[in-house]
């Protein structure tokens, strides 16, 4: 009888760094408490086989340790138990369009606050956000032609020739013609060595 009401009250807090909760069984109910995310997305996750799971008793169980594994494998994820919103690795180069070496050295460089969830190291959501802010700022990737032009000495017709035969990237944003930053130094360079 009192396992009976024990189980309908659902398990008690976990201790999400101890290690004997590893092994323990969640209701779809408590991963979607847990994880922050709805039960009818568990529930999805579990028919797509995206998340293991079990049924005892006719109710669908999870281990908790594979709740933990899916989780980490997130690119971003919101506020939860398991930790506070964060980027992993591939969800910060994929938010920054920056390769794996530049991001480690982006992150360094702004002490960003890091953590391990499981073997998976997450990045603070927040922390990203803000230092991305500053370093669009400080080294933008894009610019508009007339600043390219100011900034770089290039004559506007080499500039706007060599986007023409796509050398230099474009982009609009805003109803602006922007060229990135990169390929304009790189024409630079290769203008200086041509003369």
């Amino acid at each position: 009888m009192t396992k009976i009401k024990q189980q309908k009250r659902g398990l008690p807090p976990l201790d999400l760094r101890a290690q004997d909760h590893y092994e323990e069984m969640l209701t779809v109910d408590e991963a979607a408490k847990l994880s922050g995310f709805s039960k009818q997305f568990i529930y999805r996750l579990t028919k797509t086989n995206s998340l293991r799971y079990c049924i005892l008793g006719g109710i669908t169980h999870i281990k908790y340790r594979h709740l933990r594994a899916w989780f980490t494998k997130l690119l971003t994820n919101k506020d939860c138990p398991f930790c506070p919103a964060s980027f992993s690795l591939a969800g910060l180069m994929g938010y920054t369009k920056m390769g794996r070496c530049w991001v480690l050295r982006f992150v360094e460089r702004y002490n960003i606050r890091s953590y391990y969830l499981g073997n998976s190291r997450r990045f603070n959501y927040e922390d990203c956000i803000a230092a991305w802010a500053v370093e669009l700022t400080a080294n933008p990737q894009w610019i508009t032609i007339e600043k390219a032009v100011k900034e770089y000495e290039i004559e506007s017709e080499i500039l706007l020739s060599a986007t023409a035969s796509k050398r230099v990237r474009i982009k609009c944003k805003d109803e602006k013609v922007l060229v990135n930053v990169k390929d304009v130094k790189q024409l630079k360079e290769s203008k200086q060595w041509g003369e």
